[in-house]
């Protein structure tokens, strides 16, 4: 199966306008306040005026207010929403869509109760845990942590990158991967070279 390949933390038209021209499967756009690749609604919608490709749009809270999440959504109809925050799998799911449920892996974390709590999502992104940030930290954690213990699908994330990648995608569920700072020059400014190398790769890698 081709693996699916979303690019997170875009914030302005250059890098969108780039992202897309490539073979990938979804673009994230970071609503999260303190976020280092924070970006208006508004700015998103302007962003996207004339995209023509059809490419998922995944839209990231961290434990946002029901009811902002509810206005986001509402301006989105196709968008899936990722949830990076401690959210329970009731709030996921309230909001009567797809949806997506980021989780920080380390050592403690129950993955028994995530396969449970999170059962109805379109599929899980598991990151490196960070004490500090809800991801987009670049680092990558001990993949034996969750190998064979996932039932749902997933996406790999923490450190992604174009010499990593097969070791995500060769673990049980994982259906792909999810990129960040690993192709950036700076936060929220992606480096085209290295986003088009990681593409290429992944796709000649899967042919």
């Amino acid at each position: 199966m081709k693996p699916f390949i979303k690019i997170c933390g875009i914030t302005n038209q250059k890098d969108l306008d780039f992202i897309c021209s490539e073979d990938i499967d979804a673009i994230g756009f970071n609503l999260y306040l303190n976020s280092k690749r924070y970006v208006q609604l508004s700015d998103v919608k302007k962003m996207l005026v004339g995209m023509n490709r059809n490419i998922h749009l995944f839209l990231i809270f961290v434990n946002e207010d029901p009811d902002i999440v509810n206005q986001c959504l509402s301006q989105f109809p196709n968008a899936i929403p990722q949830f990076h925050g401690e959210e329970s799998g009731d709030y996921c799911s309230s909001f009567k869509r797809d949806y997506v449920k980021a989780l920080r892996i380390n050592s403690e974390t129950e993955l028994k109760k995530v396969n449970q709590d999170y059962k109805d999502a379109k599929m899980l992104i598991l990151d490196s845990y960070d004490d500090d940030h809800y991801g987009g930290t670049g680092k990558t954690f001990d993949l034996s942590l969750i190998k064979n213990k996932i039932d749902l699908p997933f996406l790999l994330a923490g450190g992604i990158d174009k010499d990593n990648f097969h070791q995500a995608l060769n673990l049980k569920n994982c259906i792909g991967i999810d990129v960040c700072s690993s192709v950036e020059e700076k936060p929220g400014y992606k480096n085209h070279a290295q986003v088009k190398s990681l593409v290429e790769k992944v796709r000649s890698y899967y042919v």
